[in-house]
């Protein structure tokens, strides 16, 4: 099992990664009483503009996040993605691993309920992130940073949310 993030990666190009996201947004979408409504692809593996770990960040919207458990059980269980089960607030993780021996996750689900503030604020670091040089520079810095501070992914995971948050309150004023 992973102790650390995946090694960084700087993208010449998304082609592979775009690929392993509309094969998940097609399973997403097509699954048979399916509650989800829409999927974006976000993260680094999006774009070319900061090193990434080689992970499918997925973001997912539900009417409500009690709609998940049909997605849970066995249907995306089929396609190695299982349910993370951290404390998140307000949100469902899950993950597609590689293999169940090592863990390493290939895809990220964010799932979260349509219209809530979690899902701007989830849009709005995704703009930034894409179109505002400063804080590409700002954030590739410190996820390099955060990487070598890190202990375990939970620590590095949780020094990012807080960079996200950090970015959030400012974008506000």
């Amino acid at each position: 099992m992973l102790k650390l993030p995946q090694p960084f990666i700087q993208l010449k190009s998304t082609d592979d990664f775009k690929l392993n996201f509309e094969r998940i947004q097609h399973l997403l979408i097509h699954l048979l009483d399916t509650p989800v409504l829409d999927v974006y692809h976000i993260g680094g593996t999006k774009q070319t503009n900061y090193s990434t770990e080689p992970i499918v960040d997925v973001l997912v919207t539900v009417k409500s996040l009690h709609d998940i458990t049909s997605l849970d059980e066995k249907r995306l269980n089929y396609h190695r993605i299982y349910r993370l089960h951290n404390g998140y607030n307000k949100k469902v993780m899950m993950a597609q691993f590689e293999d169940m021996i090592s863990l390493k996750q290939i895809t990220r689900l964010h799932i979260l309920e349509q219209n809530n503030q979690m899902l701007y604020d989830y849009l709005t670091v995704e703009s930034l992130l894409t179109n505002d040089k400063n804080i590409i520079q700002t954030y590739d810095s410190f996820k390099l940073a955060a990487l070598h501070n890190s202990f375990s992914i939970k620590d590095y995971e949780n020094q990012k949310q807080k960079w996200f948050q950090q970015l959030l309150n400012e974008h506000k004023k």
